[in-house]
């Protein structure tokens, strides 16, 4: 054998194996963030929740050590355990992963008469032509149907599978974060002079800030949820309107798929099984 060949085979190998190590490194990695978001969300809101309820000066601590079984005693902790496990679904959930061969995982549909259409895109990626609505995300390294957007906070991305729980999850954590906020002012000792409050109220005035943020933020993004969902849109294709294939050639925030409010919520909230998105392009055109 010709000694050079060999030495270029070789060579070829090692790069082979460098690049197969190198994405292994980065796998990890990213199971790694993606583990330390969910602990990282879990212990900051456990952290904020037990600083107001251990407070001596709370309702709830003050019920507690008066035996008062209140409505409030009650439904505090469901409404806690409500919008974690909501959060852990739609974290560990598959969000709606296109099958990188037929029949790849158990209860997937067959995608063969999903990919035949003229506005199919081969992603390079998973090397196999794309579901209509779906996107490659590089962070779970697979193509996802109906993709909104990877959610760092859950990490996980958020697609066809579980868009609606994640906005239900948004729901019973802004419910949460607006309850936490009435007890942190109702906790909370008063006093005109503002460092003084401050002072009397360390822990509750670090909770609050927490609190008002994380509310914000959550409640600016599920107006836009349901802004979108009103519309037939996705976050991907809201932002990227006019990369998009089936899109670009639309006025701006419009949608083949949008049938109207109440269709749009009804097939959003109602529809479990994955869609053949094609079917509806056709119908249109």
């Amino acid at each position: 054998m010709d000694p050079f060949r060999k030495l270029a085979d070789e060579k070829q190998e090692m790069q082979l194996v460098l690049e197969q190590s190198t994405t292994d490194r980065g796998d990890k990695r990213k199971k790694y963030n993606r583990i330390a978001a969910r602990v990282g969300h879990s212990v900051l809101s456990l952290s904020v929740i037990s600083g107001i309820c251990f407070n001596p000066n709370s309702s709830i601590y003050r019920s507690v050590a008066a035996g008062d079984l209140t409505l409030e005693l009650y439904l505090f902790p469901v409404i806690i355990l409500f919008t974690f496990v909501l959060y852990f679904i739609a974290s560990l959930m598959n969000p709606g992963y296109v099958p990188i061969a037929t029949g790849e995982e158990d209860g997937e549909e067959d995608t063969t008469n999903l990919i035949k259409s003229d506005h199919a895109y081969f992603c390079r990626w998973c090397d196999q032509p794309q579901p209509l609505r779906s996107k490659h995300c590089r962070d779970c390294n697979r193509c996802v149907r109906r993709f909104d957007h990877h959610c760092p906070w859950l990490g996980n991305c958020v697609g066809e599978r579980n868009h609606r729980i994640f906005l239900y999850f948004l729901i019973a954590e802004e419910m949460l974060i607006f309850k936490c906020i009435a007890m942190v002012w109702d906790t909370s000792r008063r006093s005109s002079i503002v460092l003084e409050w401050i002072q009397l109220n360390g822990i509750l005035v670090v909770c609050g800030l927490v609190l008002l943020i994380g509310g914000l933020a959550v409640t600016a993004l599920a107006c836009c949820h349901f802004y979108l969902i009103l519309h037939g849109l996705t976050t991907w294709e809201h932002v990227s309107h006019s990369r998009i294939t089936y899109l670009k050639r639309l006025p701006e925030d419009t949608s083949p798929f949008n049938f109207g409010y109440c269709k749009n919520c009804f097939m959003f909230c109602c529809y479990c099984s994955t869609q053949n998105w094609e079917k509806y392009i056709k119908s249109l055109t």
